[in-house]
């Protein structure tokens, strides 16, 4: 895709994000999580629709669910320095062997969000992690002797338009999980060329026809706990 400069552009300024790596949160299920990164953070920045707060190693963007608010802040974010997103998320489950709480680390996304395309080109409708970010992750997830499980997953628009007949399609095609942003994020890092990946956790269940709400179950909380919170605060 042709990288033509865009008519609308944002303006925003700041400090330099540390070592140029932003942590993006769109969705927090955790309510003790808000309050440790404003505890943690050495400066905080608003930047509409979200809000930026500066620790030691990385800034994290706390912003609202979906790929179009996702992106409006990471445009603002992008004159900070940005070199690499490290997308930390909550995910549903398409397959019997992802369960509430447990760790998924995809490699690529398959686009049904609208804000993909206008950044890069797809290939067969996916957008990948670049491998740096993905095997820096793979590392950090075996250093803290951490299970995980790989696969694709789907970005939608349309939280609540998830039918039965979609995901047997989809399964069918071997995706196991989905969200709404990291099809967008992944475009928008190549676009730009900068370093991106994601880690979830399974915070809802749909593959047996029946939806499982357990983002606010004692498994996400530890899952929360034991995955994210090295990441944001340690890393």
């Amino acid at each position: 895709m042709r990288k033509e400069p865009s008519i609308t552009r944002p303006e925003f300024s700041g400090p330099p994000l540390p070592r140029g790596r932003l942590i993006f949160l769109p969705f927090v299920p955790v309510s003790e999580l808000p309050g440790l990164l404003s505890r943690n953070a050495s400066d905080r920045l608003t930047v509409g629709p979200g809000r930026l707060f500066y620790l030691k190693q990385a800034a994290v963007l706390r912003c609202g669910p979906g790929a179009p608010a996702g992106l409006m802040g990471l445009e603002k974010i992008r004159s900070l320095g940005l070199k690499e997103i490290l997308l930390l998320s909550y995910c549903g489950s398409l397959s019997p062997e992802l369960r509430i709480g447990q760790a998924f680390l995809p490699d690529k996304a398959l686009s049904q969000e609208g804000t993909a395309r206008h950044y890069a080109r797809s290939w067969q409708g996916f957008y990948f992690s670049s491998l740096t970010t993905l095997n820096n992750l793979r590392r950090f997830l075996k250093r803290k002797n951490l299970n995980w499980t790989e696969g694709a997953i789907v970005s939608t628009d349309a939280p609540y338009r998830e039918t039965t007949t979609w995901m047997k399609k989809l399964q069918r095609k071997k995706i196991m999980a989905v969200d709404m942003e990291m099809s967008a994020v992944m475009s928008f890092a190549a676009f730009y060329r900068l370093r991106a990946a994601a880690l979830f956790i399974v915070s809802d269940e749909l593959f047996s026809g029946r939806w499982t709400d357990g983002s606010q179950s004692p498994q996400v909380q530890a899952a929360t706990a034991g995955y994210f919170y090295p990441l944001i605060f340690e890393s």
